[in-house]
C-alpha cells in the first residue's frame, strides 16, 4: 500500500476513523446525490427504505446505480479495508443516507454490527464508510464521532456521554471525500440545523467470517448485478445472490 493509505489505516486503528479527501470528482458526487434523492421520493424504491424523513436509509444501492461500484470497489478504500480485515473481506451493502434540514441528530450514538456478539472482539469486525456526495458540515449534519472509542469493546456507548460532550468531533469534508471508521467507534449523524440536504453513501466492509444475516435491512446482491460487474469487483462481493432478503440471503 502507498504510504498515504498506510498512514490512513494507522489513523483509523489509533483514533477509530480516517478521512480520504477528493476521491470522486465533485460533479459526479453531486450528480449521484441528486439522483439518489429522486429515488427516495420514488415509490418504486419503498421496499428498500428504512426510517423516514428527515433521516432515511435506502438499501441495495449496489443494485440500483452502477456508479456506486466506483465507491464500493475504490482501490484506496478497498486496500485499507483489506489491510484491516483481511484480503477476503467483502463489500456487503451500500445504502443512501440523506439528512434533511430539521433532523435532530442520531442520539444516543451507536456502534455498528456489535449487538450479537457475546464478547466484542479486540480486532476489527467491520469497517464502515460514508462517501460525502454533498459537502459535510457541522450545520448540515456531518457524522459525529468520539475518537478512540472503538477501543472500549462496548456494544453501545455509555449513557454518561452527553450530546454536547467535548470529546465528540464532527467529521466534515468536501463532496467526493470519504470517511472510514471502525465498527466499534461511537458515532451518529449530527443534527441538520442548516437549509441544505446532506447526502451520504454508506458502504460496509466485513471480514469473511462475519454472518451478515444478523444485519437488518441489508439486501442481497442481484445476480444480474453481479454478472455485469468486472471480475475484480466480483471478487469483493458476497457469495450468495437473490432478489429478496426474505427468500435468498447469505446464511
Amino acid at each position: 500500500m502507498h504510504k498515504e493509505l498506510i498512514d490512513a489505516a494507522d489513523h483509523l486503528l489509533t483514533y477509530g476513523y480516517c478521512l480520504l479527501e477528493d476521491r470522486l470528482p465533485q460533479s459526479e458526487a453531486h450528480s449521484m446525490a441528486d439522483d439518489f434523492l429522486r429515488m427516495h421520493v420514488n415509490p418504486a424504491f419503498d421496499e428498500y427504505k428504512s426510517g423516514s424523513l428527515p433521516y432515511e436509509t435506502l438499501f441495495g444501492m449496489l443494485n440500483h446505480d452502477d456508479r456506486v461500484w466506483e465507491c464500493a470497489f475504490n482501490p484506496d478504500t478497498l486496500a485499507i479495508a483489506r489491510h484491516l480485515l483481511g484480503e477476503r473481506c467483502r463489500a456487503v451493502e451500500a445504502c443512501s443516507k440523506p439528512n434533511w434540514p430539521g433532523f435532530k441528530g442520531q442520539w444516543p450514538m451507536h456502534v455498528d454490527s456489535a449487538g450479537d456478539f457475546k464478547d466484542v472482539p479486540d480486532v476489527p469486525w467491520m469497517i464502515n464508510t460514508i462517501w460525502m456526495l454533498t459537502d459535510f458540515t457541522s450545520e448540515n449534519g456531518a457524522t459525529r464521532v468520539v475518537p478512540m472509542s472503538h477501543r472500549s469493546r462496548l456494544k453501545s456507548p455509555p449513557a454518561e456521554i452527553e450530546s454536547d460532550d467535548p470529546m465528540i468531533r464532527d467529521i466534515t469534508g468536501r463532496a467526493g471525500s470519504v470517511m472510514m471508521w471502525h465498527g466499534g467507534l461511537f458515532h451518529g449523524a449530527g443534527p441538520n440545523t442548516g437549509n441544505d440536504i446532506r447526502v451520504g453513501l454508506n458502504i460496509a466492509y466485513y471480514p469473511r467470517w462475519m454472518n451478515n444475516w444478523v444485519e437488518g435491512g441489508h439486501q442481497p446482491l442481484w445476480r444480474e448485478t453481479y454478472e455485469r460487474m468486472p471480475e475484480e469487483y466480483q471478487s469483493a462481493c458476497v457469495g450468495k445472490f437473490g432478489t429478496q432478503r426474505e427468500t435468498e440471503y447469505e446464511l
